[in-house]
């Protein structure tokens, strides 16, 4: 009797919860907060934190959460509040060779290249930060976009050491090959960043986050 109670016990805690793969260094935040708030169970913190995020709401951007995983993000917010800068800030500590797709010459630390130079690229033996203006009016056409994202995605086997960002993602939210690019990003890149205050479309393929301090 004993041994069927604790079977039917194994079978309802099967039906009600389940296993997530998460990373040491957040099992750890999570018993430092479990604890610092007095909470009896991690059901019981992961309950507050949801329902601590505002409803129709982006979790705030930081450094951890756009850099420590293969995840793609979507960093969205309000124009003028940041999100360049927010990604400026960053560039100093990447070990990583980075590629921006720079559309408002918004990034002037980087190397600066063009389309001809990065069509010709070995990402497998570049380790520089770089950065492309599409044009010398700094601007860049749809087709000139596509043309990046196709080549990006015929060489995403060589990219598993490199940051992409895309800034201007509002831009090219018709365009399959972007969305066909966020989709392999996990897979295949140390990390890809959409920049873009339009976020319904990109919705599923990345993590979400808003940046929300204005700079002025």
């Amino acid at each position: 009797m004993e041994a069927e109670e604790r079977h039917s016990d194994v079978d309802a805690w099967k039906k009600n919860y389940t296993y997530y793969r998460i990373s040491k260094a957040n099992i750890q935040r999570m018993k430092t907060l479990k604890q610092s708030y007095n909470f009896r169970s991690y059901d019981a913190l992961i309950s507050f934190l949801i329902n601590s995020v505002p409803a129709n709401d982006y979790p705030a951007a930081t450094p951890e959460l756009v850099i420590e995983n293969s995840v793609p993000i979507i960093l969205t917010g309000i124009p003028g509040s940041g999100k360049t800068t927010f990604l400026r800030s960053l560039i100093p500590s990447l070990e990583s060779p980075l590629f921006v797709l720079d559309v408002h010459d918004e990034y002037p630390s980087l190397a600066r290249i063009n389309l001809g130079e990065f069509f010709a690229l070995d990402f497998k033996e570049e380790k520089r930060k770089l950065r492309l203006l599409p044009s010398s009016n700094v601007d860049v056409s749809r087709s000139e976009a596509d043309s990046i994202f196709r080549h990006l995605i015929m060489f995403q086997k060589q990219l598993s050491n490199w940051l992409i960002v895309v800034e201007e993602g509002h831009r090219f939210t018709d365009s399959p090959f972007l969305k066909s690019l966020l989709a392999e990003a996990r897979k295949h890149m140390r990390k890809m960043i959409l920049v873009s205050h339009q976020v319904e479309p990109y919705k599923g393929l990345g993590i979400i986050l808003k940046v929300t301090t204005c700079i002025s």
